[in-house]
């Protein structure tokens, strides 16, 4: 027959054991649940970070788009204007290479009286940055000429690389074209 330490003890050592593995537990619950929004807060982070990346990938392609179609958009009655406009909107190596040829540019369009329109006809962002992205395009553009009988088609694969400032305003620092 069990003495009664044994029998008493008996009770209070399945308790015990029962609290040490309710405590671990508890403890594998925490951590385990620690580290679930641990890694659910990352993956929103990187979901954030993503969806913001393809936004300002988006943005980059559509400034450079618009950019370009007035670039390669010429109408004689709003020359002076479009020129000042694209001139705003282009900064560094660009700027430097087309706004001192503006009036000669402008004298040309206006003798030949030439006229243009140009569109976009594909583009995608080949490498982006917070501050800079190089925009591939595919630019269709009929040139219609008063001296040749028939407008003429051209298509362009051009690299345009466009700057984003602290402000979020966006430049075009570079166009070249791609062989």
């Amino acid at each position: 027959m069990p003495s009664k330490d044994t029998a008493a003890g008996g009770p209070k050592r399945g308790f015990v054991i029962t609290a040490v593995i309710a405590a671990l537990s508890l403890i594998a619950a925490i951590v385990m649940s620690g580290l679930w929004l641990a890694e659910r807060g990352e993956a929103d982070s990187v979901r954030a970070e993503r969806a913001s990346s393809a936004e300002l990938d988006t943005a980059y392609r559509e400034y450079a788009t618009d950019v370009m179609t007035k670039l390669m958009t010429i109408r004689q009655e709003t020359l002076q204007d479009d020129v000042d406009t694209i001139i705003g909107m282009i900064e560094g190596d660009f700027e430097e290479q087309f706004a001192p040829r503006r009036d000669s540019y402008e004298e040309v369009v206006e003798t030949t009286g030439v006229v243009a329109d140009g569109a976009v006809s594909a583009a995608a962002v080949e490498t982006s940055s917070p501050d800079k992205a190089e925009v591939i395009m595919a630019i269709d553009q009929t040139i219609g000429n008063p001296k040749a009988e028939e407008e003429q088609a051209r298509e362009y694969r051009i690299r345009v690389t466009v700057n984003r400032h602290d402000d979020g305003v966006m430049k075009v620092s570079g166009v070249s074209f791609i062989p």
